[in-house]
């Protein structure tokens, strides 16, 4: 046996006294069904819409939150809460609860719990980084070469600990070479210190290759990421509090908009994974709606049954002391097979495939890559910032072709042809002319990311690097983009949901974009957390349009389910 399997079901939470303990009764306002119900309001505004409402039962290990609407009221369904005592907490930029809350949620009836708010004692806290950099001194240009890095500050961890800090330049610039020293997809930390960091150095580079003098071996020591240190550290000293400043040199305010309307018709259920250190760059889901997750930083596998709230992970074998550990993309097969990179000895990711029936781990000694997609005719492709593409057959477990190109995020069409979302166009191969596939992005100044191929043949795909959805339609060759605000940093799209909607999350703002595509139209729904995530899949169970994802920053596991 390859692995040791451990079980996890429920978090103890942390218990306190709590000031305000609602009784049970009847609350006439709610709908059917409800098990929890109230308005929020404050002195400022009245009856607020738009306050992000979560409910946490004791010794549960997931949190349940809804938005208020236009009236003020809120509504936990009974399907979402169990009886119990619940902490109730809410989000709301400028604004706290007047005194930290509990309510009974009873067996039968609902429990009511009106909510006041006050003015925040730390707005800035509350603030996103998406807030935070549009208040931050400085040009234009010089934001963008600090939001759009391949590995910016803001890919590990909120901007919060950069302009809390107190380094002046030449402080910074050690900070920064610490900072690289770090595994960009395996290092995450969320304001409520969940997740961790994982250092490079005793892994090798960046890809966790040996090096025989370290980390640093080759890497320009001026630049870092692809911006240089000489303009870096200067630009985060003025805008921290070095120089013995005691307040920022600006003034951050709220710009993002609290939900209203059709964004407040939401239900997102957080699950913390079993290790706080877990720090998921990957995910997918089976037919029967479980989310299956990998661990850039540890040999494990694991899967989290929604409905039970029970989480199960595999230990998979050992990477020689000294060697960068981690499983990366996953790929769950039509016969709910759990296929991903393994790390080995060296860095390498061989591709692996997890049969949940049988436990049975299974890998093909030559397919080497980061990113894995299934295509047609029982084939998986692989491909990674290094490597080609690499066609397996799937019954065999044997490599069966290799194509040139640059295999990131591979997605692959109906007719077998791979295709990435590259720097400055969409490049893929055509299999049958056996020639390259190329096209420009119509938006210059950017670089894409990962997205997905629809059953129509059309690839969605994220710009990181302008704030755009794009869609390559591999049959007529056409090419699509559409803009989202400044610095929403997309780093992933979903193909259409069931409703013809399109789906990105924001790096920077806590947001997840719907789009549609035939209007234009864009709406944001606001995640209670800190939100990074690489990757979103949709729960075939659900009647309604629900969207399953690993939230990187946090170590959670998210479920969000559409009401409109």
């Amino acid at each position: 046996m390859f692995f040791r399997q451990t079980s996890v079901s429920r978090y103890v939470a942390l218990t306190a006294a709590f000031a305000v303990l609602a009784v049970a009764r009847p609350v006439a306002q709610s709908a059917p069904g409800a098990a929890l119900g109230g308005a929020v309001s404050s002195a400022a505004e009245g009856k607020m819409e738009g306050v992000l409402v979560s409910a946490r039962r004791d010794g549960a290990n997931h949190t349940v939150t809804v938005v208020s609407d236009a009236q003020g009221r809120y509504t936990f369904p009974r399907t979402h809460l169990s009886p119990g005592r619940h902490t109730v907490t809410i989000r709301a930029t400028g604004f706290d609860l007047a005194g930290p809350a509990a309510v009974e949620v009873p067996a039968q009836g609902t429990a009511t719990l009106d909510l006041a708010l006050q003015p925040a004692k730390d707005l800035i806290a509350q603030l996103t980084s998406l807030e935070l950099t549009m208040a931050m001194p400085g040009t234009e240009q010089m934001k963008n070469r600090f939001t759009y890095q391949g590995a910016s500050c803001n890919y590990c961890h909120s901007l919060h600990r950069v302009i809390q800090s107190r380094h002046a330049e030449p402080q910074w610039k050690r900070v920064i070479n610490r900072m690289s020293s770090y595994y960009p997809d395996g290092s995450a930390h969320s304001n409520d210190n969940r997740a961790w960091g994982r250092r490079l150095m005793d892994y090798g580079d960046s890809f966790g290759r040996p090096t025989p003098n370290g980390p640093d071996e080759g890497r320009d020591p001026d630049r870092w990421f692809g911006m240089p240190i000489a303009d870096l550290a200067p630009f985060l000293s003025s805008i921290n509090l070095s120089g013995g400043r005691t307040t920022l040199a600006y003034e951050p305010k709220p710009t993002l908009a609290r939900p209203t309307g059709r964004a407040t018709r939401v239900i997102i259920t957080q699950w913390d994974q079993p290790r706080v250190q877990t720090v998921s760059h990957d995910m997918d889901v089976d037919s029967k709606g479980n989310v299956w997750y990998g661990d850039e930083s540890n040999q494990v596998i694991g899967k989290l049954d929604p409905r039970a709230h029970t989480f199960t992970e595999y230990e998979l074998p050992p990477v020689p002391d000294g060697h960068l550990p981690g499983t990366r993309d996953v790929e769950v097969d039509k016969h709910d097979h759990v296929w991903f990179p393994m790390r080995i000895a060296g860095g390498a990711s061989l591709l692996t495939k997890f049969e949940p029936a049988t436990e049975k781990v299974t890998t093909v000694a030559d397919a080497t890559g980061q990113f894995i997609a299934e295509g047609p005719n029982d084939t998986m492709w692989m491909g990674g910032a290094v490597n080609p593409f690499h066609k397996i057959d799937m019954k065999t477990m044997t490599k069966v072709a290799t194509y040139p190109g640059n295999g990131y995020q591979v997605v692959v069409s109906s007719k077998g042809n791979p295709y990435i979302a590259g720097f400055g166009g969409v490049e893929g191969y055509d299999v049958a002319a056996d020639k390259p596939i190329r096209v420009p992005y119509m938006t210059k100044t950017t670089w894409g990311r990962r997205g997905r191929m629809d059953p129509q043949d059309r690839y969605w795909f994220a710009m990181y690097a302008s704030d755009r959805i794009g869609m390559y339609d591999t049959n007529t060759g056409e090419l699509k983009e559409w803009p989202l605000r400044q610095y929403f940093t997309p780093y992933t799209v979903t193909a259409p949901d069931k409703a013809g909607m399109v789906w990105a999350p924001s790096n920077t703002s806590d947001r997840l974009a719907r789009l549609d595509p035939k209007t234009g139209e864009i709406i944001e729904y606001l995640m209670p957390t800190e939100l990074d995530t690489k990757k979103i899949a949709f729960d075939p169970t659900s009647d309604r349009v629900t969207l399953l994802f690993a939230n990187m920053r946090t170590a959670r596991i998210a479920r969000v389910e559409v009401l409109d």
